[in-house]
């Protein structure tokens, strides 16, 4: 199947590598956009933290993972693109999620070929479907987008529970599938992200993943290896975390908040961040 090249981001197009970072509600996503990232990654992983506070062991639902997505979509200009995890269920599962996320302007979807529940890339006890079933719901995500711009980037977690050369195997089969890009997650070493780079016949991707199993690398280091799109999907979480336990640990002990006011937004910045002013003239605009 011949993938339409506009599905693709321009940047991977102009050959420029496509950076984005992942984002867990509106805020985040507010704050990756004003930072100046042109695309941000709805992070299951993040969202499962943020929003009921587990880890991403396949407890989020399809229901709740799309209304985080709308109200990220909703909330900035830059492309988003979603972390789909399984599609929650078989091939009709895969479509609904698709056109549901056409429909509320996401830019891309993820969905990997792990068994449900799933599990984080980096975590252990991991274990992936027959090759085929996951074809088939690539498959079923292309024709769900009909002709709509939407990317379909094909994850697969072989890697841990195979080897590289049945992540690479899959990969290529994913690609002829329909899928735009190639997510090999979790590689272990330099040495295994050449060879995904090189044995892939497709554009790849390739998480950066502070603490897990991937050795986080330059940005031209990892162009230079043939992957079009690096994402840090979970540096804003671990960041705010740190932030959060650190100012309350602080405010605990300290009894005020005056020592912390160099390291934290304060009322005016906060409220140019979530558009105060602009709501204060729209407010004007139509009172009575």
């Amino acid at each position: 199947m011949k993938v339409v090249k506009n599905r693709i981001h321009p940047l991977i197009d102009r050959g420029e590598i496509f950076f984005s970072v992942g984002v867990y509600d509106a805020l985040s996503a507010k704050l990756a956009e004003r930072a100046g990232f042109k695309a941000v990654v709805v992070s299951g992983y993040a969202v499962a933290a943020s929003l009921i506070g587990e880890p991403d062991i396949g407890l989020l639902t399809q229901t709740e993972v799309l209304d985080v997505s709308r109200r990220i979509i909703n909330a900035v200009n830059i492309p988003v693109i979603v972390d789909g995890d399984t599609g929650y269920g078989g091939a009709l599962n895969v479509m609904r999620m698709v056109k549901e996320l056409i429909g509320m302007g996401a830019s891309g979807v993820i969905f990997e070929d792990q068994t449900w529940p799933k599990r984080c890339g980096h975590m252990r006890g991991k274990s992936v479907v027959e090759t085929e079933e996951h074809i088939q719901k690539i498959k079923a995500a292309v024709e769900a987008r009909s002709n709509k711009h939407i990317m379909i980037i094909a994850r697969t977690d072989s890697l841990a529970t195979h080897s590289v050369d049945e992540a690479i195997r899959r990969g290529n089969l994913y690609r002829e599938a329909g899928a735009d890009l190639i997510f090999v997650d979790a590689p272990n070493s330099k040495e295994e992200l050449r060879r995904i780079a090189s044995g892939i016949k497709a554009p790849v991707v390739v998480n950066m993943i502070e603490g897990g199993r991937t050795p986080l690398l330059p940005l031209d280091e990892l162009k230079e290896m043939g992957f079009v799109s690096v994402g840090y999907p979970l540096t804003g979480i671990y960041s705010a975390a740190r932030a959060l336990a650190e100012a309350f640990d602080h405010l605990l002990e300290e009894g005020n908040s005056m020592a912390m006011l160099d390291k934290m937004m304060q009322f005016d910045e906060f409220s140019s961040v979530v558009g105060l002013e602009e709501k204060y003239g729209l407010d004007e605009k139509y009172r009575v």
